[in-house]
C-alpha cells in the first residue's frame, strides 16, 4: 500500500431530510474505526459531520427534502476526510441575535474546535464543508520499532 493512500471510500447520497443524520454519523463512526481512530477523535467526528449534515440539510437544500446532499467518507491509518455537499448557497451567520447570543450558529466554531481542516466552498450549484482529522499525533510521531 502506498503511504497515505486511501483504505476506504464510501460516497452516502441521501434526502435532505434530518432522518439521514444518524445513518451519517454511523458510517462515519464505522469508517473511521476501521481506520483505527479512538474513541475520543470518533466523538470529535461524528459532532462534527452531524453539524455540517445538519446545515446542509437545513440551509442548503432550496427544495426542501427533495434536496440531495452527499457524503463522501475517505480515510487510511493516518487522517480521515469527509465532505458534505448540499446544493443551496452558503450564507455566513454569526451567533447573535439582538445584540444577544443565540444558541443557533455554531456550527462553524465547532467543527473548526474539533477538526483538524475545515474548508468551506461555496459555489453556484452548492456549498461543500470538508472536515479532515488526523489521528492522534502523538501517536504518529512515535518511531516504528525496529528488531536487531
Amino acid at each position: 500500500m502506498v503511504k497515505n493512500e486511501p483504505v476506504f471510500v464510501k460516497e452516502l447520497k441521501l434526502d435532505s431530510h434530518t432522518k439521514n443524520l444518524s445513518l451519517i454519523r454511523d458510517e462515519v463512526e464505522a469508517m473511521a474505526a476501521s481506520c483505527g481512530f479512538d474513541d475520543n477523535e470518533l466523538y470529535q467526528l461524528k459532532v462534527a459531520v452531524s453539524e455540517a449534515a445538519a446545515n446542509a440539510i437545513e440551509h442548503g437544500s432550496p427544495q426542501g427534502e427533495q434536496s440531495t446532499i452527499t457524503v463522501f467518507i475517505e480515510c487510511d491509518f493516518e487522517k480521515i476526510s469527509i465532505e458534505v455537499t448540499d446544493e443551496g448557497v452558503f450564507k455566513a451567520r454569526l451567533p447573535v441575535t439582538d445584540g444577544r447570543p443565540s444558541h443557533r450558529g455554531r456550527g462553524i466554531f465547532l467543527m473548526t474546535a474539533l477538526m483538524d481542516e475545515v474548508n468551506i466552498t461555496e459555489g453556484l450549484t452548492g456549498t461543500r464543508v470538508r472536515l479532515v482529522k488526523v489521528k492522534d499525533k502523538a501517536a504518529l510521531d512515535v518511531p516504528e520499532r525496529t528488531t536487531v
